[in-house]
Protein backbone atom coordinates (compact mmCIF):
# COMPACT_ATOMS: atom_id res chain seq x y z
CA UNK A 1 0.00 0.00 0.00
CA UNK A 2 1.13 3.53 -0.75
CA UNK A 3 -0.30 7.02 -0.61
CA UNK A 4 -2.02 7.78 -3.87
CA UNK A 5 -1.92 11.23 -5.46
CA UNK A 6 -5.26 11.96 -3.79
CA UNK A 7 -3.72 11.29 -0.36
CA UNK A 8 -5.55 8.03 0.31
CA UNK A 9 -4.02 4.57 0.60
CA UNK A 10 -4.11 2.43 -2.53
CA UNK A 11 -2.28 -0.54 -3.94
CA UNK A 12 0.62 0.49 -6.11
CA UNK A 13 -0.73 -1.35 -9.15
CA UNK A 14 -4.18 0.27 -8.89
CA UNK A 15 -2.74 3.75 -8.44
CA UNK A 16 -0.44 3.32 -11.43
CA UNK A 17 -3.29 2.08 -13.61
CA UNK A 18 -5.68 4.89 -12.59
CA UNK A 19 -3.62 8.08 -12.81
CA UNK A 20 -2.37 7.89 -9.22
CA UNK A 21 -5.83 7.83 -7.62
CA UNK A 22 -7.26 5.42 -5.07
CA UNK A 23 -10.26 3.26 -5.98
CA UNK A 24 -12.84 5.59 -4.40
CA UNK A 25 -11.46 8.82 -5.90
CA UNK A 26 -11.09 7.23 -9.32
CA UNK A 27 -14.68 6.02 -9.15
CA UNK A 28 -15.88 9.52 -8.23
CA UNK A 29 -13.82 11.05 -11.03
CA UNK A 30 -15.16 8.54 -13.56
CA UNK A 31 -18.71 9.37 -12.45
CA UNK A 32 -18.13 13.09 -13.03
CA UNK A 33 -16.66 12.48 -16.48
CA UNK A 34 -19.64 10.28 -17.39
CA UNK A 35 -22.10 12.86 -16.02
CA UNK A 36 -20.55 15.60 -18.15
CA UNK A 37 -20.44 13.41 -21.27
CA UNK A 38 -24.08 12.31 -20.97
CA UNK A 39 -25.73 15.50 -19.70
CA UNK A 40 -23.31 18.32 -20.46
CA UNK A 41 -21.45 20.91 -18.47
CA UNK A 42 -24.62 22.40 -16.95
CA UNK A 43 -25.35 19.10 -15.20
CA UNK A 44 -21.83 19.09 -13.79
CA UNK A 45 -22.21 22.63 -12.45
CA UNK A 46 -25.52 21.65 -10.83
CA UNK A 47 -23.92 18.53 -9.33
CA UNK A 48 -21.09 20.54 -7.74
CA UNK A 49 -23.50 23.15 -6.45
CA UNK A 50 -25.70 20.56 -4.76
CA UNK A 51 -22.72 18.62 -3.36
CA UNK A 52 -21.13 21.70 -1.85
CA UNK A 53 -24.41 22.87 -0.35
CA UNK A 54 -25.17 19.40 1.02
CA UNK A 55 -21.74 19.03 2.59
CA UNK A 56 -21.26 22.46 4.14
CA UNK A 57 -20.85 21.74 7.80
CA UNK A 58 -21.58 24.00 10.72
CA UNK A 59 -17.94 25.00 10.50
CA UNK A 60 -18.31 27.18 7.42
CA UNK A 61 -14.64 28.10 7.63
CA UNK A 62 -13.63 24.74 6.08
CA UNK A 63 -16.17 25.16 3.29
CA UNK A 64 -15.06 28.74 2.75
CA UNK A 65 -11.45 27.61 2.39
CA UNK A 66 -12.43 24.93 -0.15
CA UNK A 67 -14.50 27.42 -2.13
CA UNK A 68 -11.60 29.92 -2.14
CA UNK A 69 -9.27 27.24 -3.55
CA UNK A 70 -11.82 26.25 -6.19
CA UNK A 71 -12.32 29.90 -7.22
CA UNK A 72 -8.55 30.33 -7.61
CA UNK A 73 -8.36 27.09 -9.61
CA UNK A 74 -11.14 28.12 -12.01
CA UNK A 75 -9.75 31.65 -12.39
CA UNK A 76 -6.46 30.10 -13.56
CA UNK A 77 -8.38 27.75 -15.87
CA UNK A 78 -10.18 30.74 -17.40
CA UNK A 79 -6.83 31.95 -18.72
CA UNK A 80 -5.44 28.48 -19.53
CA UNK A 81 -8.51 27.09 -21.33
CA UNK A 82 -10.35 29.95 -23.05
CA UNK A 83 -12.45 27.48 -25.07
CA UNK A 84 -14.23 26.49 -21.83
CA UNK A 85 -14.98 30.10 -20.82
CA UNK A 86 -18.77 29.65 -20.62
CA UNK A 87 -18.49 26.59 -18.39
CA UNK A 88 -15.79 28.09 -16.18
CA UNK A 89 -17.78 31.31 -15.71
CA UNK A 90 -20.76 29.22 -14.57
CA UNK A 91 -18.57 27.41 -12.04
CA UNK A 92 -17.17 30.71 -10.75
CA UNK A 93 -20.67 32.20 -10.46
CA UNK A 94 -21.90 29.13 -8.59
CA UNK A 95 -18.94 29.14 -6.19
CA UNK A 96 -19.25 32.86 -5.48
CA UNK A 97 -23.00 32.56 -4.91
CA UNK A 98 -22.38 29.89 -2.28
CA UNK A 99 -19.79 32.02 -0.55
CA UNK A 100 -21.86 35.22 -0.69
CA UNK A 101 -25.55 34.29 -1.07
CA UNK A 102 -27.87 36.78 -2.70
CA UNK A 103 -29.48 39.13 -0.19
CA UNK A 104 -32.54 40.91 -1.63
CA UNK A 105 -32.44 43.47 1.21
CA UNK A 106 -29.15 44.81 -0.17
CA UNK A 107 -30.96 45.67 -3.40
CA UNK A 108 -33.42 47.99 -1.63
Amino acid sequence: MLRARCGHLASESYAKAHHGLCRNCHSNFAYLVELEEKHGEDALVEYWYSMILANISDGRQDASCLIDHLVEFYQRKLVEVPSKQRYINKMLFMLRSIKEPFDPEKMA
